[in-house]
């Protein structure tokens, strides 16, 4: 084997290696952050019944659709306050839980979309239990903002 041959191999070898080791590991989620995805009855901070989420993973991130429309609005309602391209799009099937990553047994740094006022706020998601779903919305610090808990659906 010429030289400029090995040299050629010796490059492409580092760069192969190179490219797995800054390859993302597959994060393995906790059995807390598995209980997270699921189907949600939405109860709001006041206690009242809202409507129906849905939470799945998409690339390694928790999101959350609406499968259900709160009691007394319209299937087929738009989101007249809802900001930038979701305005005045229908509230069913929107996606309100956005980009939620791993951490520690919760989902953190994503947004939630609350479709009543239109307001989208920093978050933080975590399961109690396996029936359960705690979150929190804030808008600049944890300490000003509210907390809902969701109970799975059957």
């Amino acid at each position: 084997m010429r030289l400029t041959s090995i040299r050629h191999l010796l490059t492409l070898a580092v760069l192969v290696s190179a490219y797995v080791s800054s390859a993302p590991a597959q994060h393995q989620l906790t059995p807390k952050q598995q209980n997270a995805i699921g189907q949600w009855q939405v109860i709001n901070a006041d206690g009242t019944k809202g409507g129906h989420v849905e939470t799945y993973l998409e690339n390694g991130k928790l999101l959350g659709r609406v499968t259900a429309a709160r009691p007394g609005r319209d299937p087929n309602s738009l989101c007249e306050k809802c900001p930038g391209a979701l305005k005045n799009q229908r509230i069913m099937g929107m996606v309100v839980l956005r980009d939620f990553r791993p951490e520690g047994d919760d989902w953190v740094g994503g947004t939630l979309l609350d479709p009543e006022n239109g307001k989208v706020y920093k978050g933080k998601i975590w399961a109690i239990g396996k029936d359960k779903l705690g979150m929190r919305g804030y808008v600049a610090i944890s300490l000003i903002g509210r907390s809902a808990t969701w109970e799975r659906l059957p």
